[in-house]
């Protein structure tokens, strides 16, 4: 979301995964305790809150947010029974992002890049211009 007026903005983000951990999840199993293959891919969660601001030159706006998150990676693998995740790691990060905004008619289009993360966002909202 995005509050401001013609000069400035205040902008905040909220990102998270989508991915849902369909296997069953051992949270205190160990990866010495694994008697099965694991898979290369491991389940990651994270979520994440941007907070920053930004100045408008005309209908483009620039702005920088700094940000706060939480990330869970899990090992995954396949038994007999079927598949199980277990902890790998869960650590806490900050990171930043720059972006620019550019309005429309009735719409509003936001460009952002988080390098520390290697992630690109495109979105979209209504305006009330």
């Amino acid at each position: 979301g995005t509050i401001g007026g013609k000069k400035s903005y205040f902008i905040l983000d909220y990102t998270t995964s989508y991915e849902i951990d369909h296997n069953q999840y051992f949270p205190y199993g160990r990866i010495n305790q694994v008697d099965f293959p694991l898979s290369k891919n491991d389940f990651i969660k994270q979520g994440t809150l941007y907070l920053g601001g930004g100045k408008r030159f005309g209908k483009l706006g620039v702005h920088g947010m700094i940000g706060f998150g939480h990330e869970e990676i899990r090992y995954q693998g396949k038994d007999d029974l079927g598949g199980i995740s277990f902890p790998k790691s869960s650590s806490n990060f900050t990171t930043f992002k720059i972006g620019i905004i550019r309005d429309f008619k009735f719409f509003t289009l936001k460009l952002n890049r988080d390098p520390i993360r290697g992630y690109n966002e495109i979105g979209i909202g209504l305006n009330n211009k």
